[in-house]
């Protein structure tokens, strides 16, 4: 009977026509947002229950992200928080949203391979953005824009995400603004494309300015000859991420506009195909972005994909940054989360040496573990460089976390961290020195925990040296 179902099934499967597929298509991505319906509650046939689920589950995987892990069942979800089902094994962290009560068995990452990593965060967290806030299907609130987005959710990748489809516009973030001469952006950048297929353009970009008005200019053109035809201000600096294969691609693309002397402007180009391919869809990569002054460094993942050294003039006071999006159809996505921006370079091995105590925020951990994200390599290499400075020196290494899920879960998810941080030290940088840790959850906050960026401070490592 199933085999003469599913056979009913793929018939009608090929029998649809554009028009009906796009939307099933539909109709499948808000399926994908939905959780399960209790099957006590369904009235059909389980066989035919069955059958349909596997021919859904098929055509969803066309649309819908791949899995990346096993998830937990999920257990009753209690206000504020978002819980999955833990036994108590000593292998599992948790976390909710960043520090709360969410459960992971996620494989640790290796830093092994962020051994060439040069980046380092800002110490002063002025914006993180991960739009937990945000309503779901619409534009982030403190967003302004003449394109279309929304945020979303995925069952299998954490977190919520601003995803563009099909738009041609800028997107302004009010709160990346006013840059110093030294910081740091990071975000997470996702796509979904059909490689293969045509295209006239899939591009996001995002685009540094002196511009007088952040607001001004929203219907400034930044797609192809465009970007130095249309003066977006007097100086500014794009970088591109592209999906478009058909000339040599795809690229991430540096393109410097400078029109008192358009002489200076220039192109530079990162050949990107092993990160930007078919195998990628729907696999973060993670931007991290760094200006010293007039120098720009961009990496994607662990590789440093661009070096300019003369991104901006000198004194160029740069005011605001925005994404231009170009997607020219509806296979065309890019998704966006986690964007921090920060200023200052650490200075660690001063402030241990000097004051015997630092700490800090650039340390970051995989969302509903204590793994330590790979893109901490930087920060970690120079507290060890300081500790090794003072090898006969005690070191007490304390966990912070924002105030997000139970508070006894919080505690402990702060000491676990405090011993990943330990571990990596002595594992992976050979630190010699007499390390404890311990925690302190969520009872010692230096900012409201009411705000992404308040969050994104209050998680944070502290070193002492006794």
């Amino acid at each position: 009977m199933k085999v003469i179902l599913r056979f009913i099934f793929l018939i009608s499967l090929i029998g649809i026509s554009a028009n009906s597929y796009a939307q099933i298509k539909e109709r499948v991505k808000e399926r994908a947002k939905e959780s399960s319906t209790s099957k006590a509650e369904r009235t059909v046939d389980q066989s035919i229950e069955e059958v349909a689920d596997e021919m859904i589950n098929g055509v969803k995987s066309l649309f819908k992200k791949k899995p990346k892990k096993e998830k937990q069942a999920p257990v009753e979800k209690q206000e504020g928080s978002d819980y999955r089902s833990w036994e108590g094994s000593q292998d599992q962290d948790f976390e909710s949203n960043q520090d709360s009560a969410e459960f992971d068995t996620q494989e640790k990452k290796s830093l092994s391979r962020y051994s060439n990593f040069s980046f380092v965060q800002g110490e002063e967290i002025i914006a993180f953005d991960d739009f937990l806030q945000d309503k779901e299907g619409d534009l982030p609130g403190s967003w302004i824009t003449t394109g279309s987005a929304e945020v979303v959710s995925f069952d299998e990748i954490e977190g919520n995400w601003v995803w563009f489809n099909k738009t041609k516009g800028n997107f302004i973030p009010e709160y990346l603004k006013d840059f110093p001469e030294n910081f740091t952006l990071e975000f997470d950048l996702m796509y979904d494309f059909e490689f293969g297929t045509y295209s006239y353009s899939r591009t996001l970009t995002l685009v540094f300015s002196d511009i007088e008005n952040p607001e001004a200019n929203l219907g400034w053109d930044g797609g192809g000859e465009y970007f130095n035809l249309q003066k977006l201000s007097n100086n500014y600096l794009g970088i591109e991420f592209s999906g478009i294969g058909s000339n040599g691609g795809p690229f991430i693309t540096a393109r410097k506009a400078v029109h008192t002397e358009k002489g200076l402007n220039f192109q530079n180009k990162f050949l990107a195909k092993h990160l930007i391919n078919a195998e990628g869809n729907n696999e973060p990569i993670h931007i991290s972005i760094s200006r010293m002054g007039r120098r720009v460094q961009v990496f994607a993942n662990e590789e440093k994909a661009l070096d300019l050294t003369a991104a901006f003039q000198k004194d160029v006071k740069l005011t605001s940054a925005r994404f231009f999006v170009n997607n020219y159809t509806d296979n065309d996505n890019y998704y966006l989360s986690n964007i921090r921006y920060a200023v200052g370079q650490p200075d660690s091995r001063s402030k241990l040496l000097e004051s015997g105590s630092y700490t800090t925020s650039a340390i970051t951990f995989a969302s509903g573990s204590a793994d330590i994200n790979p893109e901490s390599y930087g920060i970690l290499k120079e507290i060890a460089q300081a500790l090794k400075a003072q090898a006969n020196k005690t070191v007490q290494i304390i966990g912070h976390t924002d105030s997000d899920g139970a508070e006894e879960l919080n505690q402990r998810l702060s000491e676990q961290r405090a011993m990943a941080v330990k571990e990596a030290l002595q594992n992976e940088f050979g630190v010699q020195n007499e390390i404890n840790s311990s925690g302190k959850g969520q009872s010692s906050p230096v900012a409201e925990n009411n705000t992404p960026t308040g969050k994104a401070k209050n998680r944070r490592v502290e070193f002492i040296l006794n």
